[in-house]
């Protein structure tokens, strides 16, 4: 706790000017210095003016202590994603703002609230906020510098630019079982990240990390999430009865605690695990009623939508698919976001000829392609260019996009990422040091 600000604090409530504080016991000019911390107070000095201000030392220290263990509260509560507790909490801690920034917690307070505002899937708040308390990065402690590295990192990976998500979640590393005790979800997200990056091996050793931390902590919710990102590895690695056995026990947790959210990720699992296994009559059912449960026009709606048009496209069942992707097209609010693009991509596929996909592919798919389709998407795109150009016989952009095709593969395989994303990266890594 600074005393000094504290100080400040209680004369400004209490309407005080400098002079009516200090008369009698020291000059405005010492009392100012003690106020904004450029000079420490002898003990005698303190008494007096907490005495004419009617508060102790003690009470404050005590008022600090239990702030910092509502701050820590909070952040454990968003952790076990409890959102209206942690709105609760957060109403509470917006009372005593003025108070925190006279603290030692105000940075930690700043980046608490980054964190709430990722619950909340509000990312223009974090972004905004983000770039108010990015000024200050020189002052953070190591532990407030390990939690922004963090919360970069969910963010990056939140907008898919998983590189950049990468490279701040890997910064952290060194310091996350240092600080597993107050954070612990750091190896959750470092799972989820290394899956979409396609290193599945990876992914599985930090998921098992994550859920031995979950388990200690009980925080239920959390290890049911674990458990649905290992399935998604087991099914992209072929282990598919392990993947089905794990699905279906979270799928009967889901059905049992009323948990739309978890019901409608099992089933979409359980569709792309079906898919993966060539049975396309079984995964369309798992998609359909994975779409029943989830929210119309949200991210997750329009991931099952794709997946749900993959399978029927592999079916040559076109014009089915066409439908489901006119709808959702039609519905969608911005025309520029790379899942829209991603859904016109496949409609484009379902309703041909081969000509305007490859047309607009080459148009506004190709950087879609690089920076957020899985390898496997991709890589059969770009393939598709590449044939359809040795087709009409133009083999120089034949082998243009086969290179491309191969430069993909090996970018997700390995996260090479491209030259501009390691550019941008390198920028924002010199910023933030």
């Amino acid at each position: 706790m600074s005393i000094g600000k504290v100080i400040y604090y209680h004369r400004r409530k209490q309407n005080k000017t400098q002079e009516q504080l200090c008369h009698g016991i020291c000059s405005i000019t010492h009392l100012s210095k003690i106020e904004n911390n450029t000079k420490d107070a002898n003990p005698k000095t303190l008494k007096l003016l907490c005495e004419r201000l009617q508060i102790s030392i003690e009470e404050e220290n005590k008022k600090t202590e239990l702030i910092r263990q509502e701050l820590d509260l909070f952040y454990e509560t968003i952790e076990r994603m409890h959102q209206e507790k942690a709105a609760a909490i957060y109403k509470e801690l917006q009372r005593d703002k003025e108070y925190i920034y006279c603290t030692d917690m105000l940075y930690l307070y700043e980046l608490y609230k980054l964190r709430y505002y990722l619950l909340l899937e509000d990312l223009e708040a974090f972004e905004k906020s983000s770039l108010g308390i990015h000024r200050y990065i020189s002052k953070f402690s190591p532990f407030e510098t390990f939690v922004w590295d963090l919360l970069q990192g969910i963010y990056y990976g939140k907008k898919e630019q998983f590189p950049k998500a990468l490279l701040f979640l890997s910064r952290a590393e060194e310091q996350s079982e240092q600080y597993q005790s107050k954070i612990t979800e750091y190896y959750y997200f470092r799972s989820a990240l290394e899956g979409h990056l396609c290193h599945y091996s990876l992914s599985i050793h930090y998921a098992y990390k994550a859920l031995r931390v979950f388990q200690n902590t009980n925080n239920f919710l959390r290890i049911v999430y674990v458990k649905m990102i290992l399935a998604v590895n087991f099914i992209y690695i072929g282990e598919f009865d392990k993947a089905k056995e794990m699905l279906l026990h979270i799928l009967n947790d889901a059905e049992m605690l009323q948990d739309t959210e978890t019901r409608s990720l099992s089933l979409h699992n359980l569709g792309f695990l079906h898919y993966r296994q060539g049975k396309i009559e079984e995964s369309v059912n798992y998609y359909l009623l994975a779409l029943q449960l989830r929210d119309k026009n949200t991210l997750n709606y329009y991931i099952t939508i794709s997946s749900l048009a993959e399978a029927l496209i592999s079916d040559s069942q076109y014009e089915k698919a066409a439908g489901i992707l006119k709808e959702a097209l039609d519905s969608f609010q911005d025309q520029k976001s790379p899942r829209f693009i991603e859904l016109k991509i496949l409609y484009q596929e379902a309703v041909g000829p081969k000509k305007t996909l490859i047309q607009y592919l080459i148009n506004h798919g190709l950087s879609i392609i690089e920076n957020h389709m899985s390898a496997d998407r991709g890589s059969k795109y770009l393939q598709m260019m590449a044939a359809y150009y040795e087709e009409n016989q133009d083999f120089r952009s034949a082998n243009h996009y086969l290179r491309i095709a191969n430069q993909h593969l090996k970018n997700r395989l390995f996260n090479i990422g491209s030259p501009v994303e390691l550019k941008k990266a390198n920028i924002i890594e010199e910023n933030d040091r």
